[in-house]
């Protein structure tokens, strides 16, 4: 690949505040979202995310018209599974994360290859989502998220 071709988006995190971060732009290059939107990478979860919510409400009309005097819906709603292999869910992807992760029709399976990476990437999605919101997803009703060992790799022959 050349510089041109490659599309491949490594960045840096907004470290501006919130009042700066508009205004000085000297570096935005290095950041992962200007990354997405110059090499045209990053903007097709927008739709899917659309997609998942319109979906709920299809689903939650659905039922109301076909069992009227059911309650509640929400227990009735499929919910889209969101696989994550190999992530660090680091806060340089919180946009990307966050759309997903938060969507209530989402139920999302973390893999994780050892104690010591869940142990980081439990901390690292607490910087993208927040503390409450991951206890708040990781159990009870509410669960959204769930954690799960990676099965050791099988070698094929053949």
């Amino acid at each position: 690949s050349t510089l041109e071709s490659n599309n491949m988006v490594l960045g840096i995190d907004e470290y501006l505040n919130k009042k700066s971060k508009d205004k000085e732009i000297d570096f935005i290059a290095f950041k992962k979202y200007y990354q997405r939107i110059y090499k045209k990478t990053g903007s097709e979860y927008k739709n899917w995310v659309d997609e998942i919510a319109n979906s709920r409400y299809e689903n939650e009309v659905a039922l109301r018209e076909r069992f009227p005097k059911q309650i509640p819906y929400k227990k009735f709603n499929s919910k889209h599974k969101l696989y994550i292999f190999g992530h660090s869910l680091d806060i340089t992807d919180k946009d990307v994360l966050r759309d997903l992760i938060l969507n209530d029709n989402v139920y999302t399976t973390i893999y994780y290859l050892n104690k010591g990476v869940m142990g980081q990437q439990i901390a690292n999605l607490v910087k993208v989502i927040g503390q409450d919101e991951l206890i708040r997803r990781t159990g009870g009703s509410t669960k959204t998220i769930e954690f799960k060992l990676q099965a050791k790799l099988v070698e094929r022959k053949g």
